[in-house]
Protein backbone atom coordinates (compact mmCIF):
# COMPACT_ATOMS: atom_id res chain seq x y z
CA UNK A 1 0.00 0.00 0.00
CA UNK A 2 2.98 2.47 0.96
CA UNK A 3 4.53 2.67 -2.94
CA UNK A 4 0.87 3.13 -4.28
CA UNK A 5 0.26 6.02 -1.88
CA UNK A 6 3.69 7.75 -2.54
CA UNK A 7 2.95 7.41 -6.51
CA UNK A 8 -0.40 8.57 -5.95
CA UNK A 9 0.62 11.83 -3.81
CA UNK A 10 3.64 12.44 -5.82
CA UNK A 11 1.13 12.46 -9.03
CA UNK A 12 -1.47 14.85 -6.95
CA UNK A 13 1.69 17.21 -6.31
CA UNK A 14 3.25 16.96 -9.82
CA UNK A 15 0.13 18.19 -11.01
CA UNK A 16 -0.81 20.61 -8.70
CA UNK A 17 2.35 22.28 -8.98
CA UNK A 18 2.38 21.93 -13.23
CA UNK A 19 -1.25 23.79 -12.67
CA UNK A 20 0.00 26.46 -10.52
CA UNK A 21 3.90 27.05 -12.06
CA UNK A 22 3.43 25.42 -15.77
CA UNK A 23 6.20 27.59 -16.82
CA UNK A 24 8.57 26.10 -14.26
CA UNK A 25 8.01 22.67 -14.61
CA UNK A 26 7.18 22.64 -18.32
CA UNK A 27 9.28 25.55 -20.01
CA UNK A 28 11.78 23.71 -21.97
CA UNK A 29 13.54 27.16 -22.57
CA UNK A 30 13.33 31.09 -22.86
CA UNK A 31 10.97 33.20 -25.35
CA UNK A 32 12.33 35.58 -27.56
CA UNK A 33 12.41 38.96 -26.50
CA UNK A 34 8.88 40.60 -28.10
CA UNK A 35 7.31 37.52 -26.50
CA UNK A 36 9.15 38.09 -22.97
CA UNK A 37 5.96 38.95 -21.51
CA UNK A 38 4.33 36.05 -21.84
CA UNK A 39 6.82 33.91 -20.24
CA UNK A 40 4.58 32.80 -17.63
CA UNK A 41 1.46 32.85 -19.77
CA UNK A 42 2.11 29.67 -21.43
CA UNK A 43 -1.92 29.02 -22.49
CA UNK A 44 -1.56 32.39 -24.67
CA UNK A 45 0.26 30.00 -27.43
CA UNK A 46 -0.66 26.47 -25.61
CA UNK A 47 -4.22 24.36 -25.82
CA UNK A 48 -4.19 22.25 -22.62
CA UNK A 49 -2.12 19.27 -23.39
CA UNK A 50 -1.34 20.22 -27.06
CA UNK A 51 1.60 22.30 -28.45
CA UNK A 52 1.28 25.38 -29.65
CA UNK A 53 -0.82 26.22 -32.75
CA UNK A 54 -0.96 29.20 -35.66
CA UNK A 55 -4.30 29.91 -34.39
CA UNK A 56 -2.85 31.42 -31.17
CA UNK A 57 -0.76 33.32 -33.57
CA UNK A 58 -2.77 35.15 -35.58
CA UNK A 59 -4.75 36.17 -32.65
CA UNK A 60 -2.39 38.61 -32.00
CA UNK A 61 -0.17 39.15 -35.30
CA UNK A 62 -2.73 39.77 -37.97
CA UNK A 63 -1.17 38.65 -41.21
CA UNK A 64 -2.26 41.88 -42.76
CA UNK A 65 -0.10 44.20 -40.28
CA UNK A 66 2.64 41.79 -40.09
CA UNK A 67 6.12 44.84 -40.90
CA UNK A 68 3.50 46.96 -40.77
CA UNK A 69 2.13 47.72 -37.52
CA UNK A 70 3.18 45.75 -34.35
CA UNK A 71 0.83 44.02 -32.38
CA UNK A 72 -0.84 47.01 -30.19
CA UNK A 73 -1.56 48.78 -33.53
CA UNK A 74 1.07 50.81 -33.45
CA UNK A 75 3.01 51.75 -37.30
CA UNK A 76 6.27 50.79 -37.62
CA UNK A 77 9.24 52.59 -38.55
CA UNK A 78 8.98 53.03 -42.53
CA UNK A 79 12.29 51.67 -42.61
CA UNK A 80 11.95 48.94 -40.99
CA UNK A 81 12.69 46.11 -43.67
CA UNK A 82 10.58 43.16 -42.64
CA UNK A 83 8.99 41.68 -45.77
CA UNK A 84 4.86 41.91 -46.12
CA UNK A 85 4.41 38.26 -47.51
CA UNK A 86 2.77 37.14 -44.48
CA UNK A 87 -0.64 38.19 -45.97
CA UNK A 88 -0.15 35.88 -48.42
CA UNK A 89 0.33 32.54 -46.28
CA UNK A 90 -1.62 30.05 -45.29
CA UNK A 91 -2.55 30.79 -42.18
CA UNK A 92 -2.44 27.54 -40.12
CA UNK A 93 1.49 27.92 -41.64
CA UNK A 94 3.07 29.99 -38.62
CA UNK A 95 4.59 26.76 -37.00
CA UNK A 96 6.31 25.92 -40.52
CA UNK A 97 8.90 28.66 -40.19
CA UNK A 98 8.68 29.91 -36.65
CA UNK A 99 10.17 28.69 -33.48
CA UNK A 100 10.50 29.35 -29.74
CA UNK A 101 12.08 28.62 -26.37
CA UNK A 102 15.20 29.31 -28.15
CA UNK A 103 16.14 32.59 -26.68
CA UNK A 104 16.02 36.19 -26.49
CA UNK A 105 17.46 36.39 -29.99
CA UNK A 106 14.27 36.59 -32.45
CA UNK A 107 16.67 35.63 -35.05
CA UNK A 108 16.87 32.03 -33.10
CA UNK A 109 13.25 31.79 -33.67
CA UNK A 110 13.04 31.77 -37.26
CA UNK A 111 13.39 28.78 -39.42
CA UNK A 112 14.78 28.51 -43.12
CA UNK A 113 12.09 30.16 -45.08
CA UNK A 114 10.63 27.85 -47.42
CA UNK A 115 9.01 29.37 -50.48
CA UNK A 116 6.42 26.43 -50.85
CA UNK A 117 4.59 28.01 -47.83
CA UNK A 118 3.60 30.84 -49.89
CA UNK A 119 -0.02 31.48 -51.96
CA UNK A 120 1.21 29.97 -55.48
CA UNK A 121 0.02 33.76 -56.59
CA UNK A 122 2.46 35.17 -54.43
CA UNK A 123 5.49 32.74 -55.64
CA UNK A 124 5.48 34.91 -59.31
CA UNK A 125 5.83 37.73 -57.41
CA UNK A 126 9.35 37.77 -55.94
CA UNK A 127 10.05 40.80 -56.40
CA UNK A 128 7.46 42.10 -53.85
CA UNK A 129 9.83 40.74 -51.04
CA UNK A 130 13.22 41.27 -53.17
CA UNK A 131 13.31 44.54 -54.52
CA UNK A 132 16.04 45.70 -52.43
CA UNK A 133 18.53 42.51 -53.82
CA UNK A 134 17.88 43.91 -57.62
CA UNK A 135 20.83 44.82 -59.34
CA UNK A 136 20.40 47.60 -60.47
CA UNK A 137 22.35 46.94 -63.76
CA UNK A 138 21.29 47.02 -67.84
CA UNK A 139 19.83 43.21 -67.54
CA UNK A 140 17.77 43.58 -64.74
CA UNK A 141 16.13 46.96 -65.84
CA UNK A 142 15.25 45.28 -69.49
CA UNK A 143 14.50 42.24 -68.46
CA UNK A 144 10.37 42.45 -66.95
CA UNK A 145 10.54 38.39 -65.81
CA UNK A 146 9.62 37.23 -62.68
CA UNK A 147 13.29 36.31 -60.49
CA UNK A 148 12.34 32.72 -60.48
CA UNK A 149 12.85 32.39 -64.24
CA UNK A 150 16.51 32.40 -63.96
CA UNK A 151 17.59 32.08 -60.58
CA UNK A 152 16.55 29.11 -58.06
CA UNK A 153 15.18 29.31 -55.00
CA UNK A 154 18.14 28.24 -52.76
CA UNK A 155 20.73 30.85 -54.01
CA UNK A 156 20.66 34.22 -56.64
CA UNK A 157 23.88 32.05 -58.21
CA UNK A 158 24.03 30.45 -60.91
CA UNK A 159 21.47 31.95 -62.84
CA UNK A 160 20.10 30.35 -65.54
CA UNK A 161 19.16 33.37 -68.30
CA UNK A 162 17.50 33.18 -71.63
CA UNK A 163 17.82 36.45 -73.74
CA UNK A 164 14.44 34.96 -74.62
CA UNK A 165 13.28 36.82 -71.53
CA UNK A 166 14.37 40.41 -72.40
CA UNK A 167 11.72 42.57 -73.96
CA UNK A 168 11.38 43.19 -77.84
CA UNK A 169 12.63 46.61 -77.72
CA UNK A 170 15.75 45.82 -75.58
CA UNK A 171 16.51 42.98 -78.04
CA UNK A 172 18.96 45.16 -80.23
CA UNK A 173 20.38 46.80 -77.47
CA UNK A 174 22.57 43.61 -76.57
CA UNK A 175 25.87 46.20 -75.95
CA UNK A 176 24.46 47.83 -72.94
CA UNK A 177 25.38 44.09 -70.94
CA UNK A 178 28.28 43.25 -73.64
CA UNK A 179 30.34 46.78 -73.56
CA UNK A 180 33.02 44.81 -71.90
CA UNK A 181 33.16 41.76 -74.57
CA UNK A 182 33.31 44.05 -77.60
CA UNK A 183 36.08 43.78 -79.58
CA UNK A 184 38.50 47.12 -80.01
CA UNK A 185 38.81 46.62 -83.52
CA UNK A 186 37.65 48.68 -86.26
CA UNK A 187 35.20 47.10 -87.51
CA UNK A 188 33.18 46.55 -83.90
CA UNK A 189 33.85 50.04 -82.93
CA UNK A 190 31.79 51.54 -86.32
CA UNK A 191 29.47 49.40 -86.20
CA UNK A 192 25.42 50.56 -85.31
CA UNK A 193 23.54 47.62 -85.39
CA UNK A 194 22.93 45.43 -82.35
CA UNK A 195 25.34 42.51 -81.87
CA UNK A 196 22.47 39.68 -83.20
CA UNK A 197 23.19 40.92 -86.94
CA UNK A 198 26.27 38.56 -86.66
CA UNK A 199 26.22 36.86 -83.42
CA UNK A 200 23.67 34.31 -82.04
CA UNK A 201 22.01 34.75 -78.29
CA UNK A 202 23.88 31.26 -77.11
CA UNK A 203 27.56 32.05 -78.01
CA UNK A 204 29.84 34.95 -79.79
CA UNK A 205 31.67 32.63 -82.35
CA UNK A 206 31.20 31.23 -84.84
CA UNK A 207 29.33 34.78 -86.29
CA UNK A 208 27.34 34.38 -89.21
CA UNK A 209 29.25 37.43 -91.17
CA UNK A 210 31.59 37.21 -93.70
CA UNK A 211 32.46 39.98 -95.28
CA UNK A 212 34.50 37.75 -98.24
CA UNK A 213 31.53 36.37 -99.44
CA UNK A 214 30.56 39.92 -100.74
CA UNK A 215 33.75 41.83 -101.17
CA UNK A 216 37.54 40.45 -100.27
CA UNK A 217 38.87 43.33 -98.05
CA UNK A 218 42.22 43.33 -99.16
CA UNK A 219 45.35 45.57 -100.95
CA UNK A 220 43.36 49.35 -101.14
CA UNK A 221 40.36 48.02 -99.42
CA UNK A 222 41.18 47.67 -95.97
CA UNK A 223 39.28 51.10 -94.98
CA UNK A 224 37.06 52.18 -92.51
CA UNK A 225 33.43 50.67 -92.72
CA UNK A 226 31.72 54.03 -93.12
CA UNK A 227 34.50 54.40 -96.23
CA UNK A 228 31.54 52.36 -98.23
CA UNK A 229 29.29 51.69 -95.92
CA UNK A 230 27.51 55.24 -95.81
CA UNK A 231 24.30 54.15 -93.84
CA UNK A 232 25.46 52.41 -90.31
CA UNK A 233 21.88 51.38 -89.88
CA UNK A 234 21.71 49.01 -93.19
CA UNK A 235 25.05 47.52 -94.10
CA UNK A 236 23.16 46.12 -97.08
CA UNK A 237 23.55 49.54 -98.80
CA UNK A 238 27.27 50.52 -99.96
CA UNK A 239 28.80 53.17 -102.44
CA UNK A 240 32.52 52.38 -104.61
CA UNK A 241 32.28 56.09 -105.23
CA UNK A 242 34.79 59.25 -103.90
CA UNK A 243 37.77 56.70 -104.07
CA UNK A 244 40.65 57.71 -105.88
CA UNK A 245 38.94 57.20 -109.79
CA UNK A 246 35.82 56.11 -108.59
CA UNK A 247 33.95 58.96 -109.37
CA UNK A 248 30.69 58.42 -110.94
CA UNK A 249 31.67 59.71 -114.18
CA UNK A 250 34.98 58.19 -114.81
CA UNK A 251 33.15 55.14 -113.23
CA UNK A 252 30.35 55.37 -116.14
CA UNK A 253 32.81 56.38 -118.70
CA UNK A 254 34.66 53.23 -118.25
CA UNK A 255 32.00 50.59 -118.42
CA UNK A 256 30.05 52.69 -121.53
CA UNK A 257 33.50 52.27 -123.39
CA UNK A 258 33.26 48.81 -122.72
CA UNK A 259 29.25 48.68 -123.92
CA UNK A 260 28.40 48.04 -120.32
CA UNK A 261 25.25 50.20 -118.83
CA UNK A 262 23.86 47.99 -115.87
CA UNK A 263 26.95 48.42 -113.58
CA UNK A 264 25.12 49.85 -110.87
CA UNK A 265 25.82 46.80 -108.36
CA UNK A 266 29.55 47.19 -108.46
CA UNK A 267 30.53 43.88 -106.40
CA UNK A 268 28.14 41.28 -108.80
CA UNK A 269 31.21 41.28 -110.90
CA UNK A 270 34.35 43.07 -108.93
CA UNK A 271 35.02 40.43 -105.89
CA UNK A 272 37.95 41.99 -104.95
CA UNK A 273 40.63 44.19 -105.56
CA UNK A 274 42.90 42.52 -107.85
CA UNK A 275 43.06 42.92 -111.85
CA UNK A 276 42.32 39.37 -112.15
CA UNK A 277 38.51 39.66 -110.44
CA UNK A 278 37.90 43.19 -111.93
CA UNK A 279 37.90 41.17 -115.33
CA UNK A 280 36.77 37.75 -114.14
CA UNK A 281 33.08 39.35 -114.51
CA UNK A 282 33.37 38.95 -118.17
CA UNK A 283 35.67 36.55 -118.72
CA UNK A 284 35.32 33.62 -120.91
CA UNK A 285 33.77 31.36 -117.86
CA UNK A 286 31.08 34.68 -118.07
CA UNK A 287 30.49 35.37 -121.39
CA UNK A 288 26.84 35.20 -120.70
CA UNK A 289 26.76 37.90 -118.56
CA UNK A 290 28.62 40.46 -120.89
CA UNK A 291 25.32 40.48 -123.01
CA UNK A 292 23.20 40.54 -119.84
CA UNK A 293 25.53 43.99 -118.90
CA UNK A 294 25.46 45.50 -122.15
CA UNK A 295 21.71 46.39 -122.00
CA UNK A 296 21.10 49.60 -122.72
CA UNK A 297 19.58 52.63 -120.44
CA UNK A 298 16.21 51.66 -121.79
Amino acid sequence: MRPLFLFIATTIILAALAIAFPYALLNPGPLMKGHHALQKECLTCHKPFSSAASQQCINCHKQNTIGIKNVAGTPLPKDVSKVLFHRGVNSNSCMECHNEHSGASAAKAVKPFMHAALASSLQKECISCHKNQKPEDALHRLSKENCSTCHTRKQWKPANFDHKQLTASSGNECIKCHKADQPNDNLHRLLKTGCATCHSTTEWKPATYDHNKYFVLDNDHLAACSTCHTDPADFKKYTCYNCHEHSPSNIANEHREEGIYNYQNCVKCHRSASEREREGGFDGKNEGNREHYRESDD
